[in-house]
């Protein structure tokens, strides 16, 4: 796809993580997440935005705004992870988008934030899972004792509070966890694995590790960053590295 300039010196970059399959792109997201980014310095704002977000404006002019003009407001059942399931059942009105979901979600972000979304990165989970095992696993501080399980299903062990270096299926299980946890808190522990993937996933690191990381990738990632951007985007990682990430939560 075509690049697009920066908004305001910041390059805003809609990241999205949920279950998908080779068919199944653009099902309800459970991680919904902006990067700002500076342009010059690489520093990083996280905006994290809870899925179940009622009630929220679309950006002016936009296909969804049409749609409701008055903003998302159809009962409890419509909350912004529902946006992607609304728009796969009304894909004539998108006509030319690649990705209907993608596109509804994106409208609603922008609306919320006041932010022109530049490009989104949607993370399938089970491919992430992948990722952190062949990289060695991520360390964390963990503050509280998190369930593996529960939310429809048996609690089958926990994550222990402490630091310590978790694999790729505590991990994920580290960052979705819902079982005696809101949506918050679960916000907050997203951000934190973004943030120490960022700082320990070091050049030497991915280089001596490509071959795994490669295959794990294949199934990870889907986005509408173009070839000729990655290079800009992989110079601002590296001087995000230096410098802390803020993060704001929309409670």
């Amino acid at each position: 796809g075509p690049a697009s300039g920066s908004h305001d010196g910041r390059y805003n970059i809609l990241l999205l993580g949920g279950d998908s399959g080779a068919d199944r792109w653009g099902l309800r997201p459970d991680s919904i997440t902006v990067a700002s980014i500076d342009e010059q310095t690489g520093k990083t704002v996280l905006f994290g935005l809870p899925r179940n977000m009622l009630n929220f404006p679309f950006a002016k002019g936009s296909i969804m705004a049409e749609q409701f003009p008055r903003g998302y407001n159809c009962g409890t059942t419509c909350e912004l992870n529902s946006l992607a399931t609304w728009a796969a059942d009304h894909k004539a009105l998108f006509t030319g988008v690649q990705n209907p979901g993608v596109e509804a979600t994106t409208e609603a972000v922008e609306g919320i934030t006041g932010l022109k979304i530049n490009y989104y990165a949607m993370v399938n989970l089970k491919g992430f899972q992948k990722m952190v095992d062949a990289v060695g696993g991520v360390t964390l501080n963990v503050r509280d004792r998190i369930p593996i399980g529960g939310v429809g299903g048996p609690v089958t062990g926990y994550i222990k509070p402490g630091k310590r270096k978790l694999n790729g299926f505590q991990t994920l299980w580290f960052a979705r966890s819902r079982e005696s946890a809101d949506d918050y808190s679960r916000m907050a522990r997203q951000k934190c694995v973004m943030n120490a993937m960022l700082q320990q996933l070091s050049p030497q690191k991915v280089v001596l590790k490509f071959e795994k990381i490669a295959k794990a990738s294949e199934d990870l990632i889907s986005t509408d960053v173009p070839l000729s951007e990655v290079d800009h985007f992989i110079d601002l990682a590296l001087k995000a590295r230096s410098q802390p990430v803020r993060t704001v939560s929309f409670v």
